[in-house]
């Protein structure tokens, strides 16, 4: 089973094949740190996590970049704003984004988050070779990309040339063309600049991925990744840069896009301030939540925003830790291997690695991960299991939840309860299913005084044993 992908240079599904053997090199346009990072972003980091993870449980030895942009027109605008230095901005923006990705647990599988700032003598030297090429030129400080000097411009956008005015254009009377775009922009007074053969200035935006992943992986590498929005300009721009500086194509083999995350039709964006926090959903659901959430929808595909769809997710998240802790309960040393259970996990497992090498198609692989957990529980309905064979399905369960990130927590064997708690706690949930708020809360305090405190968790209800 070969792992095919999407790549949006050839609008066709192609056999991955990285350019050094199980050696992959993969970049994906992080952030510009002008404010925090929302749930948009988190669709595409999340979503670009779960390829990372796969890649890696394939044998893959994935090099993962993925930068943060800390100075730009965003973070200057929005610094003057709030009256303070556009670096502090960044400083103090840099630091919550990265805590935002360790919270959504992606932080741990990057392998860089290079900044802006510390690549500008990298920018500047592309800058010059562009120049001495004859595919940039300067005016008074500033220096433009000259467009009709690289044929294949329009090549993974597929856009006529004409079309691309509609589209977000630099406007500067001066130019060549309308789509010729900035490499280096000259010193505005009071603001921030480092020194160039052109004068004090600071980079474009398009530049510093380029830039950066010369440095890093060389002219060429394998996978770059980015969300549908960034194909034009940003990506468009970068393959002439990148292309016209070294002269060697394809300046990257595989470009995997993701659909966008939209709020009203329109998608989630800083600057029309339609955004909702990663911490804000993460002070409501948990990573598991918002991560399985993604993972429902295939990556290329948009998303319409609405909090109530993360119900659903939170549901199924509790089914599946509830199956794991049915699965320990019922885990006996004289207890059976039915053969339909052992066929059912080695199914899943096909079943799943069919659904990601086709493209990471994550909402099948989730379908045949929780067919799996249904099967279990009609299974525990009937018998205890082996000890053997519990753990082999637990097992299964949580090494292929962890490519989505979630059943990453641990369950323990419950204690057998006594037949009045269990009534008990079945009452209360047919009061909480009824919305009979007065009720659950009365047969909780009469759960506690069996000696039994009942906690409300992102897994479903759990049981202690009041300890004297």
């Amino acid at each position: 089973m070969v792992l095919k992908v999407y790549n949006t240079l050839t609008r066709r599904l192609v056999t991955f094949r990285p350019r050094h053997g199980k050696k992959v090199q993969m970049f994906v346009c992080g952030q510009t740190v002008s404010d925090d990072a929302h749930m948009g972003h988190a669709k595409t980091y999340i979503q670009f996590d779960i390829i990372v993870r796969w890649l890696r449980r394939l044998g893959y030895t994935v090099s993962y970049v993925q930068n943060v942009t800390d100075i730009e027109d965003k973070i200057i605008n929005r610094a003057k704003e709030k009256g303070i230095d556009p670096l502090e901005l960044a400083k103090h923006h840099v630091r919550r984004f990265l805590e935002d990705m360790e919270a959504i647990r992606i932080k741990k599988n990057v392998d860089m988050f290079p900044k802006t700032t510390d690549y500008i003598p990298q920018m500047v030297e592309q800058i010059k070779i562009l120049i001495e090429k004859g595919y940039a030129y300067v005016i008074d400080g500033d220096v433009y990309y000259d467009v009709a000097k690289f044929k294949d411009y329009t090549k993974l956008s597929r856009m006529p040339i004409e079309e691309l005015k509609k589209h977000r254009i630099e406007p500067d009377p001066r130019k060549k063309n309308p789509f010729d775009f900035s490499l280096w922009k000259q010193q505005k007074p009071s603001e921030l600049a480092w020194d160039s053969p052109w004068g004090k200035g600071r980079p474009g935006w398009h530049i510093e991925d380029t830039a950066m992943t010369w440095a890093i992986f060389g002219p060429q590498y394998d996978v770059h990744g980015g969300a549908t929005e960034l194909i034009f300009p940003h990506h468009t721009n970068e393959i002439a840069q990148a292309e016209a500086t070294s002269g060697k194509k394809p300046f990257v083999k595989y470009w995997l896009h993701t659909g966008v995350l939209q709020i009203g039709g329109v998608e989630m964006h800083k600057s029309l301030r339609n955004f909702i926090t990663i911490r804000e959903m993460m002070g409501k659901y948990d990573a598991e939540v918002l991560r399985l959430y993604y993972a429902s929808t295939h990556y290329r595909k948009p998303i319409e925003f609405d909090e109530k769809d993360f119900e659903e997710p939170k549901r199924k998240l509790e089914y599946l830790y509830n199956t794991m802790r049915s699965i320990r309960n019922a885990a006996s040393k004289t207890g059976k291997e039915p053969t339909e259970l052992a066929k059912a996990l080695a199914q899943t497992r096909k079943k799943f690695t069919e659904a990601m090498n086709d493209d990471f198609t994550t909402p099948l692989a989730f379908t045949a991960l929780y067919a799996l957990a249904r099967k279990a529980n009609t299974i525990l309905a009937k018998q205890k299991i082996s000890e053997k064979l519990a753990e082999e399905t637990i097992k299964t369960l949580k090494e292929l939840g962890s490519i989505f990130g979630i059943l990453e927590k641990e369950v323990q064997r419950e204690e057998e309860l006594p037949e009045k708690v269990k009534e008990l706690i079945a009452q209360r949930e047919e009061a909480r299913s009824k919305k009979d708020w007065k009720k659950a809360d009365a047969t909780r305090e009469q759960i506690r005084k069996l000696g039994f405190m009942l906690e409300d968790t992102s897994e479903g209800p759990k049981l202690r044993k009041i300890r004297d």
